[in-house]
């Protein structure tokens, strides 16, 4: 999927630090208690949004449903100065939100940036959870035609998808790729 460079840039360390997450020193899964850890210190991590916003981002790990991928495709192409960059209040008109994530919102927004932010980090969710939402057909048209190609993404969706994959089967559901 094309995106922004705003967007292909910040991705990667998001998607860095969920992978920082997902394990401990022994290779036990505590993404789980680290996110909620992260949602406990919220007020004190937000003042990091401006330099290092993934680190707050994944706060709000699974808190969006995007039932219009349209809106996020669109979303993804555009820098935050520029015209596409939504504020949060038309974005959010666009979502599904998790009920825990309500109050993280509403803090979130009483900070300087805090609208941004939201927008940026519902963005990296959509794309972290990209492979779940097909590109409008003259997208994938056009970036084929186009010969883009986002190969490292996906090999990190991959990696990602292989840790939650792993920590299912410790968890005892079966294995969805077998």
């Amino acid at each position: 999927m094309k995106k922004s460079h705003y967007f292909t840039n910040l991705l990667r360390s998001y998607l860095d630090e969920i992978d920082d997450l997902v394990t401990d020193s022994e290779g036990k899964s505590v993404l789980q208690r680290r996110l909620k850890d992260k949602r406990q210190e919220m007020d004190a991590i937000l003042a990091m949004i401006d330099y290092s916003p993934e680190m707050v981002a994944v706060v709000f790990y699974d808190a969006f449903g995007f039932p219009s991928a349209d809106v996020m495709h669109k979303l993804v192409l555009n820098e935050p100065e520029h015209a596409g960059f939504l504020a949060w209040s038309e974005l959010e008109k666009s979502l599904t939100v998790a009920p825990w994530a309500e109050p993280l919102i509403a803090v979130t927004l009483n900070v300087q940036g805090g609208d941004a932010f939201l927008v940026t980090t519902a963005a990296l969710e959509f794309l972290r959870n990209k492979d779940a939402f097909a590109a409008p057909a003259s997208r994938q048209e056009d970036e084929s035609e186009h010969g883009e190609d986002d190969e490292g993404d996906d090999d990190e969706a991959d990696d990602l998808g292989e840790a939650g994959s792993d920590w299912l089967s410790e968890q005892g559901f079966d294995n969805r790729d077998e």
